[in-house]
């Protein structure tokens, strides 16, 4: 009986031994690309912080998932500032208050005013965010119909008004922008800083 059972374990083992060296080595199947990481829509419309207390924030995650890791926040107080004109899957791609990139949920987000053509042609995506500078704290920035300093005045940039969208290079010594009051036009880049974009 002994005789018998070793020849049959030494061909098990033979055969075992043969589809181990012989099969080829599985693949590992490519990593999904994480939501957060694909390419951004650009900042191309205005927002502000909306349905949150005036002393709260809103969560920026790093992916348009409510479980993604939070890279920062959106506070009431930072006023209007740049988003993605449309949203993914119920998030805005925005940066935070830091200027972190990141998504924030569509839900508690106000569109301002998307961009619009001008009187100069075709204005450039308000893909940047800047604050008003070296003006009062209780001053104002015009913001002109043109990008020159005797058009027309259509609105006003306020410093309370913190955060806001812009193009992100000058045209001329002017930045396209959204007034305070959501109109469309030019403010002296000579008076703002960005704060966020390239």
């Amino acid at each position: 009986m002994l005789e018998k059972q070793i020849p049959t374990t030494l061909t098990l083992f033979v055969l075992t031994a043969w589809f181990v060296a012989f099969t080829p080595p599985a693949k590992a199947a490519p990593l999904p690309q994480p939501s957060g990481t694909e390419s951004r829509p650009a900042l191309a419309c205005s927002y502000r912080v909306s349905h949150v207390r005036s002393i709260s924030f809103l969560n920026v995650r790093s992916a348009a998932k409510l479980r993604a890791h939070r890279v920062g926040k959106l506070k009431v107080a930072d006023g209007r500032f740049a988003g993605a004109c449309q949203p993914t899957k119920g998030w805005v791609a925005v940066n935070s208050s830091r200027g972190k990139p990141g998504w924030a949920s569509a839900k508690y987000l106000r569109k301002t005013k998307t961009a619009q053509s001008s009187s100069t042609g075709i204005r450039p995506a308000l893909a940047c965010t800047y604050r008003v500078s070296r003006v009062h704290a209780n001053g104002f920035l015009n913001v002109r119909s043109a990008a020159t300093p005797h058009s027309h005045r259509v609105g006003k940039l306020k410093v309370a008004d913190g955060r806001f969208a812009g193009a992100c290079q000058p045209t001329k010594g002017w930045v396209a922008v959204n007034s305070s009051q959501g109109k469309p036009g030019w403010a002296s880049a000579k008076y703002l800083r960005k704060i966020a974009g390239k």
